[in-house]
């Protein structure tokens, strides 16, 4: 009877060496997937979407609100639609308290077409009052030449980081 006893202790060692041995690998299996996934994720790059500005909406942003951080640089693209006769636009965002410069480069739209603007949205120098103000209604607005009045504007909601 001694005989059957160590067999069946021997039995649930190799049981609990299997089970410990199993639970490593599926551990060690989950832990590289997931650091793939994080990997590919990070390389991953999904482009806004392209959404077409009309007659009814001039100025079209991929969102109304923008979390802009205060230490770098940032981007803000918009769709600019041209209803009237061709002419030469260039955008501009005005924050009554954004005192970093806004770079945007001018282009010709024919009339009933509209193109792509990239603002470029250099955040070097803080808002003035970005402590009790965070979130900021601006006005990006379309301007032709030297009128100091624009053609079309849109609200967008920034909140500064």
């Amino acid at each position: 009877m001694s005989f059957k006893k160590k067999g069946s202790l021997s039995l649930s060692i190799n049981a609990i060496v299997v089970l410990v041995l199993a639970i490593s690998m599926l551990g060690l299996g989950l832990g590289f997937t997931k650091s793939m996934f994080a990997k590919f994720g990070s390389k991953l790059d999904v482009p806004p979407p392209n959404i077409p500005a009309t007659e009814e909406e001039p100025i079209v942003t991929v969102s109304d609100e923008y979390s802009i951080k205060t230490n770098k640089a940032d981007v803000l693209t918009l769709n600019a639609y041209n209803a009237a006769q061709t002419a030469v636009f260039h955008p501009e965002l005005d924050c009554t308290s954004f005192t970093a410069p806004v770079k945007g480069a001018d282009q010709k739209i024919e009339a009933g077409t509209y193109k792509s603007f990239k603002l470029i949205i250099n955040t070097g120098v803080m808002p003035t009052d970005i402590t009790t103000t965070p979130i900021e209604v601006c006005t990006l607005g379309l301007y032709t030449g030297t009128v100091t009045d624009p053609v079309t504007t849109k609200q967008v909601t920034i909140n500064w980081q």
